[in-house]
């Protein structure tokens, strides 16, 4: 089969991904036997021409030389005009498309592009299922005021916060116009991939409400690499433990994870913390906070399998993968949800307005004082598996 994964990112060539999301998801085709290429925009390109005769080349629409851009990777080159494009769709013959475009109805020319290709077209909805207020107003209400604070984390508070507010509510207010477009963009895709069971659920609710077909619906786990992400029997836990995330977001919740963990810390001399990731700051709060800048998978899964806690302090999560991982590696998972098992893959959902200081301390303390055993995740999390979820997406057209 010739499958193209398309998403809509303008990266530099050394920027490709093939440890998560689709880059990984285009590896595991390509292991099972199939044409598979990642789709993305090359930072520097060309305006595309008209419709072309013939296939495109992967390089076609780049105007950088083509010595500068992976030619050994599995990767298309594209640019915008080329995946709004039916033709470019059609001379490509694919078998099938997966689209990561998070269900946002600006992209429905993409999505409409795409389904003259082929009719086999699949979204995976990085999502946790609240997209207008039908889903929950309390909770929709807080998730539009997370997301545009943390675009607009940077200004003053006095001004970022009234923002928030506003565009919270105008969110509310928007949600008839909001659902329109979003049903049109469900009735366009043949099939959506969602990452959570939760979100699932809220997702086809939705779907009924807005007229669509509940059963385009599906859950399917985000992949991990599980040939790196898995419990190392000869790597000895240590009290020690591990938070990953862009810190420089709203969304993560730096201020509250350095004052839980300082406090622990505090308490519990022969324990110690692991902090990695963008956006920490250049000195460590704690003597047993250690801070490191973002490192290689393989690396990562390392610093994961000698931990025995891997903690967030996350505002919202739609699916919450470095969790996933962390659990892989053997590592309890301890955030603002409910308290996670190396065997639950899927972090509950972020439902409340702000998990207290007090109730994460004393989550971390209780599994501190717990001894959780770290007893084979890999069985349990079987469904991460990147060839596993590959097969899966095919069969939803067998």
């Amino acid at each position: 089969m010739k499958i193209l994964l398309y998403t809509d990112l303008t990266i530099h060539s050394d920027q490709l991904f093939w440890h998560r999301d689709l880059g990984l998801l285009t590896k595991a085709f390509r292991d099972l036997g199939h044409d598979a290429f990642l789709l993305v925009h090359p930072a520097t390109e060309q305006p595309g021409g008209d419709c072309p005769s013939s296939p495109l080349s992967p390089n076609k629409s780049v105007s950088a030389p083509l010595e500068t851009l992976s030619q050994n990777d599995p990767v298309l080159w594209v640019s915008s005009s080329d995946v709004r494009n039916p033709c470019w769709w059609k001379d490509h013959r694919p078998d099938l498309v997966i689209l990561g475009l998070w269900t946002r109805p600006k992209y429905d020319p993409i999505r409409r592009a795409a389904l003259f290709g082929t009719p086999h077209v699949i979204e995976r909805a990085d999502s946790d299922g609240m997209r207008t207020a039908s889903c929950g107003l309390l909770t929709y209400a807080k998730r539009r005021f997370d997301y545009f604070r943390d675009r607009t984390y940077r200004w003053p508070s006095l001004l970022s916060i009234p923002a928030s507010i506003l565009y919270s509510f105008a969110s509310i207010i928007a949600t008839p116009w909001i659902e329109t477009r979003l049903a049109h963009t469900l009735k366009l895709l043949p099939a959506v991939a969602v990452e959570t069971s939760h979100a699932t659920a809220l997702w086809k609710s939705l779907a009924r409400h807005l007229g669509s077909n509940p059963e385009k619906i599906h859950h399917v786990p985000h992949p991990i690499q599980t040939d790196i992400f898995k419990l190392a029997p000869a790597i000895q836990k240590k009290n020690q433990i591990i938070s990953v995330g862009r810190w420089e977001s709203y969304q993560k919740n730096l201020p509250l994870l350095l004052k839980t963990l300082r406090a622990f810390l505090d308490k519990n001399p022969s324990w110690s913390s692991l902090i990695i990731g963008s956006g920490l700051p250049s000195k460590s709060p704690h003597p047993r906070i250690t801070l490191l800048a973002p490192t290689l998978p393989a690396q990562l899964a390392c610093h994961m399998q000698e931990s025995k806690i891997f903690f967030f302090s996350s505002r919202y999560e739609s699916y919450g993968l470095a969790s996933v991982e962390a659990s892989a590696c053997g590592c309890t998972v301890v955030g603002p949800s409910k308290i996670l098992t190396p065997g639950n893959t899927h972090p509950a959902p972020l439902t409340s307005f702000g998990s207290t200081f007090t109730l994460l301390r004393g989550k971390l303390q209780h599994v501190a004082d717990a001894h959780l055993p770290s007893t084979n995740p890999m069985a349990l999390l079987s469904e991460s598996f990147p060839q596993k979820i590959a097969r899966f997406l095919i069969g939803l057209f067998a």
